[in-house]
C-alpha cells in the first residue's frame, strides 16, 4: 500500500515544534511521501528539521486555514496521484499519536469504504448566514483518508482548487471540512470512521475525549484541550495521566508546546470544575435539541459560578 500525506501547519511563533516532528515520524512510517505545508513564512532553520522526514515543504502565508494549505498539497502532488493508493489529510491540530498508526490502517483495511477518519461528527453549522446547528455527518478533517477511485476524480480535484478564502471561521468549517464528506457521500461514496462512539454528541474530540482515549483506543488528543481554549466546555485535568497509562508518548512534548501557546485566561467566563465534570460526562448524554437548551442556560450562568 502506497500512501502520500497532505500535512497542514500553522504556528503562532512561525516555528516547527518538536510534537509536530514526532508526528510526522510516525506517520512517515505509514506513508511513502509527505508534503508539508505551512501557512507561516518558514525560515530556512525551520525548514532544516523536516530532513529526511518530508518530500516537499511549501510555505507560505495564504489566509486559508487547513483547507487552503491541503488544497497547496494535494495541487502540489496531483500530477503524481497515479501511483498512490491513498492520500491523507491530517494537520498539526492533535498531539499524538499516542501508539502506532499500522494499527489504525490496519483495522480500515477491513471497513471496505472510499474515504475514513479517526472521528465522524453528526452534526455542524447549517447552510445559512445563522449558522444554526443541524444534523450534518462528516469525517472530521483533521485527519482523513481517501482512496484512489476518490483523489483521481474530477469531482475531487474540482472541489480543491475551488478552496479559498472565508472572512467566517464557521464558513469554512460548513463548505469545506462539512461539504467535503456531503459532496462524496452524495456522489456515492461510502465513508467509515476509526471510532464511532457518542453519536448524539457534537464533537467527541473535545466534549468525551477522556473516554475515547481510554475506551475505544483514540491516537491523538487536541491541542485545543490542554491550551484551555476549551475550558468552559470540558476539564483536562490529569490528561498526562491518562496518557502515560495507554501509551509512551513523551507528554512533556505537549506541556512543552502549552507552555509557549496556551492562552491563560480564554473565555469571558468559566463554570466550576464539578459542575463541568455533571454537565459534560452526564448531561451530554441528552439528545441534542435538549442538550443545546441546556448550555444555553448554563453559559448565561456561568458569570455566577466562576472558579
Amino acid at each position: 500500500m502506497k500512501r502520500a500525506v497532505v500535512f497542514a501547519h500553522y504556528d503562532k511563533d512561525s516555528i516547527i515544534d518538536d510534537y509536530v516532528i514526532y508526528y510526522l515520524k510516525e506517520l512517515k512510517k505509514i506513508a511513502d511521501t509527505i508534503v508539508f505545508v505551512s501557512c507561516c513564512n518558514l525560515a530556512a532553520t525551520e525548514i532544516e528539521k523536516l530532513n529526511g522526514i518530508a518530500s516537499n515543504v511549501i510555505s507560505e502565508e495564504h489566509n486559508e486555514y487547513d483547507f487552503g494549505s491541503y488544497k497547496r498539497g494535494f495541487l502540489y502532488i496531483k500530477d503524481k496521484l497515479n501511483e498512490y493508493d491513498e492520500l491523507i489529510f491530517a494537520n498539526d491540530s492533535c498531539f499524538g499519536p499516542f501508539y502506532p498508526l499500522a494499527k489504525i490502517f490496519s483495522k480500515m483495511e477491513n471497513e471496505h469504504c472510499d474515504f475514513w477518519g479517526i472521528t465522524k461528527n453528526n452534526f455542524g453549522y447549517k447552510k445559512s448566514t445563522k449558522h444554526i446547528f443541524t444534523k450534518r455527518p462528516h469525517i472530521q478533517s483533521y485527519f482523513i483518508v481517501f482512496k484512489k477511485n476518490i483523489f483521481t476524480n474530477n469531482i475531487f480535484a474540482d472541489f480543491m482548487q475551488s478552496i479559498k478564502h472565508e472572512e467566517d471561521k464557521k464558513q469554512i468549517v460548513s463548505s469545506y471540512e462539512i461539504g467535503l464528506s456531503e459532496l462524496l457521500i452524495n456522489n456515492g461514496y461510502t465513508y467509515g470512521a476509526y471510532i464511532n462512539a457518542y453519536s448524539r454528541i457534537n464533537n467527541v474530540t473535545i466534549l468525551k475525549w477522556r473516554q475515547i482515549i481510554e475506551k475505544y483506543d483514540m491516537p491523538f488528543i487536541k491541542c485545543s484541550l490542554p491550551r484551555l481554549v476549551n475550558k468552559n466546555t470540558t476539564t483536562v485535568e490529569g490528561y498526562q495521566d491518562i496518557i502515560k497509562s495507554i501509551s509512551d508518548y513523551p507528554v512533556e512534548l505537549i506541556e512543552k508546546n502549552v507552555d509557549r501557546t496556551r492562552i491563560a485566561n480564554y473565555g469571558k467566563h468559566t463554570s466550576p470544575l464539578w459542575f463541568k465534570r455533571i454537565f459534560y460526562n452526564f448531561l451530554s448524554e441528552l439528545p441534542f435539541s435538549l442538550r443545546k437548551i441546556v448550555e444555553i442556560l448554563v453559559k448565561r450562568c456561568a458569570p455566577f459560578f466562576r472558579d
